[in-house]
């Protein structure tokens, strides 16, 4: 194992960091520079530069070979488990924020979609209502736009927004290839989510799962409320 040369300053500054003696820093440095085969002095920086702590003035005083060693091993480091205080743990690992009512009021701008679903949004479990009743709220958008009544859903899509503008009653754009996808979106939602949540019931939708999709209907909702409406064409 190379002779132990460590820099005091960068020692003291890791001491701070970490709330760990001196000694014990030593010996973790030497195991490191033994584990990944570099010299005590590269494993110092790697450490510390880990730790969060600039290196650039101690860099600039080592050999090449060092500073091949660090390039070296900031590809295929493995970090040794280590202790820190409270305040390191704090600005590396933050805890997730949690879905409340106001989380799902910004993201769900549209008032029925919110009213129907916030409350099984903050539930415990089954969020398959969720993806039920979201889907419902587009089909109600659909047929409460258009003024029709009696179809199923896939049909009520391509009716409504036919993927030829020239033909759809509500027209999301002129351009044919984006009308298109639209129509898509729209009749795959009723196909691979809308049908089989209303024929079975599924615990495999998480909280974040049926928010994200209860947002992207958000904007389906969004494009179909903003469209040209023709309903000559009913």
């Amino acid at each position: 194992m190379p002779q132990l040369r460590l820099s005091p300053p960068l020692l003291d500054k890791m001491v701070k960091k970490t709330g760990k003696s001196k000694q014990y820093l030593r010996e973790q440095i030497s195991r490191r520079a033994g584990k990944q085969g570099i010299s005590s002095t590269a494993a110092q920086l790697v450490w510390a530069k880990e730790l969060g702590i600039g290196i650039a003035n101690q860099l600039s005083k080592v050999s090449a070979d060092v500073r091949g060693e660090i390039r070296s091993a900031g590809q295929t480091q493995s970090v040794a488990p280590v202790r820190i205080d409270k305040s390191v743990v704090a600005t590396v690992k933050r805890k997730a924020e949690a879905i409340t009512g106001a989380t799902i009021r910004k993201l769900l701008h549209d008032d029925q979609l919110h009213a129907r679903c916030k409350d099984l949004l903050l539930a415990t479990k089954h969020f398959d209502r969720v993806i039920r009743e979201a889907t419902t709220v587009l089909d109600d958008r659909l047929k409460t736009r258009t003024g029709i009544k009696n179809m199923n859903p896939e049909n009520l899509v391509s009716k409504a927004i036919n993927p030829d503008p020239s033909k759809a009653i509500i027209e999301i754009s002129p351009e044919r290839a984006e009308q298109d996808g639209i129509h898509s979106v729209c009749k795959g939602i009723m196909l691979g989510f809308r049908n089989p949540a209303h024929h079975s019931l599924s615990d495999k939708f998480t909280r974040e799962d049926a928010l994200k999709f209860c947002g992207f209907i958000d904007t389906i909702l969004t494009l179909i409320g903003q469209a040209t409406l023709h309903l000559d064409r009913v």
